[in-house]
This record gives C-alpha cells, structure tokens and sequence, in this order.
C-alpha cells in the first residue's frame, strides 16, 4: 500500500534546474522576450524541439523558424508554455524507471489532450467556466497532470500496476477506483493532488486533479474542477483513453447536463492535429 505521509519529492521525476529556470521565465509577470529565448537555448534539445513545432504545417508561416526568439513570436508566450510543460515533463518520466507493461505513450496522449482541451474550453466557452485568474493559469497543468498519480504508483509498485494493467486489458468488470484502492489503498486522483503538492503547483490546480473523478453535490461547483473534468471526458471520448475503465459514459455521470449540451466536436479536431504532432515529437 501506498502511504502518503512517507512520500517525498525525490520519488517524484526529477526536473533538470534549467526547465525550473523556464518554467519560472515563462510564468513571471514581466519577463522580456530575450530572457526566455535564452533560457530555451541553454537546453539545446528542447529549443531544437520548440523550433520544429513552430515549423510544423499546424503552425507554419511563409519563412522557416531559425531562432528561438522567432519560434516564440510565431507560436506565442501561452503555445510556448504548454508546449515546454509537456516536453520537459515527458522527458522526466522516462520510459525506463518504468514497469514495461505501462503505456507511456497512451498515458501522454490522454494526459495532452485533457491540457489541450481545458485550454480550448476557457478560450471558446469561458461564459460555462467562471474562474479566477490564477485558476485560469492553472487549467492547462490541472489537465496534463490529473493523472500523474498513475505514474507515482508504477515508479514506486511496480509488480502491482503491471497486474492492474492486465485487469484493463482484460476488460474485466471492475469499478476502477475501488480497484486502484485495492492494489494501493487510494485512488490515482488523491495520489495525483499528494505529488503536485510536493512539486509546490498551485493549490486551484491541486484541488482540480483531487476531485477530477468526484461527484460534486454543490449548486454551484467549481468551475476549475468543472473544467478539468469536461476536458477528460472529451478526451476520452475522442480516442485519447488512458485507463480504459474510465470510459466516457461513467465520467459523463458526474458532469451536469448543461456542460455536455454543446458541441464541442470543431475544438476536438483542433486538439487532435496538437495531440498527434506533438506526442509524435516524443516518441519518434
């Protein structure tokens, strides 16, 4: 079993002090433009990585992107950060700490498309999602760590989530909290809210992942939460399933009607060309 009060930050995937330099670049208030490109170019891989995106046909302009600076003109500073958050943090998780039974890939697929869909739904329906600004800042971390949990249980049980991995394969009828309970005492969700605690993240996108799969009782629940649920249930109906025990119809059940009653299907197509492009980048 899990225990939460033993777990520290170092069995969380390490992050290189250079992506914590740009992380906290990207996130200040009144960083100029020069500061950033420099801080992308003292990880070479990463900038060659930001650079291929902005030259790819999703972004594509008349000229090739040559220099960081240019990539983040042509891209924007809100493009930029997400796209850093997704590298940086693939590249943490690497595939090797890993029991081989764990899709990796799957895993970042959904993980993306719910960042990529919270981002589109506060853009094209912010009048469903009243939120704060800090909480609008969070959505996209809120949407590409709601899982993350997963990746703590395989780092630290390993034997224990490549037997629950077969139970998804298997498409045994299962109630996939209670199974997640089972084999670690608690649910992906708590495991996921413990670990960006200890990475220090924001306590709106902490609570969003805490309560990503809660049924919520309140009149008025909150729109944060609210929206990283949405965006995992879009994803997941879209193709982009991690743990296929949580299908759409049993997520559906814990959203309200009036945030399921549009059509969101031009924003889902949207995503998908980011989604493939940019885990393409990963694992090719």
């Amino acid at each position: 079993m899990l225990n939460l009060n033993q777990l520290k930050d170092t069995d969380l995937p390490p992050l290189k002090a250079v992506v914590m330099r740009l992380w906290q670049l990207l996130n200040a208030s009144e960083t100029r433009l020069h500061d950033i490109s420099e801080a992308m170019r003292a990880e070479p891989v990463l900038c060659a990585r930001i650079m291929a995106v902005a030259n790819s046909p999703i972004y594509r302009g008349v000229e090739d992107i040559t220099s960081p600076q240019k990539a983040l003109i042509r891209l924007g500073l809100q493009e930029v950060k997400g796209i850093v958050y997704y590298l940086t943090l693939a590249d943490s998780v690497r595939k090797e700490i890993l029991p081989p039974a764990f899709p990796m890939r799957r895993f970042w697929t959904h993980s993306l498309a719910t960042a990529l869909l919270s981002e589109q739904l506060l853009k094209y329906y912010a009048r469903l999602f009243p939120m704060t600004t800090e909480e609008q800042d969070g959505a996209y971390l809120a949407g590409l760590l709601h899982d993350i949990g997963y990746v703590v249980m395989a780092t630290m049980m390993p034997v224990e989530v490549t037997t629950m991995v077969r139970f998804w394969v298997e498409g045994a009828e299962h109630d996939p909290g209670s199974l997640e309970e089972k084999f670690f005492g608690l649910s992906h969700p708590v495991i996921s809210a413990k670990a960006l605690k200890l990475w220090k993240f924001p306590k709106s996108v902490q609570l969003s992942v805490y309560a990503h799969h809660r049924v919520l009782t309140d009149e008025n629940p909150p729109a944060s939460i609210m929206l990283t649920k949405v965006a995992d249930c879009l994803a997941t109906e879209a193709g982009f399933a991690f743990n296929p025990l949580f299908s759409a119809a049993t997520k559906r059940l814990s959203i309200p009607a009036q945030f399921l009653d549009n059509d969101y299907q031009p924003i889902i197509e949207e995503v998908m060309l980011k989604v493939d492009m940019l885990v393409g980048q990963t694992f090719s």
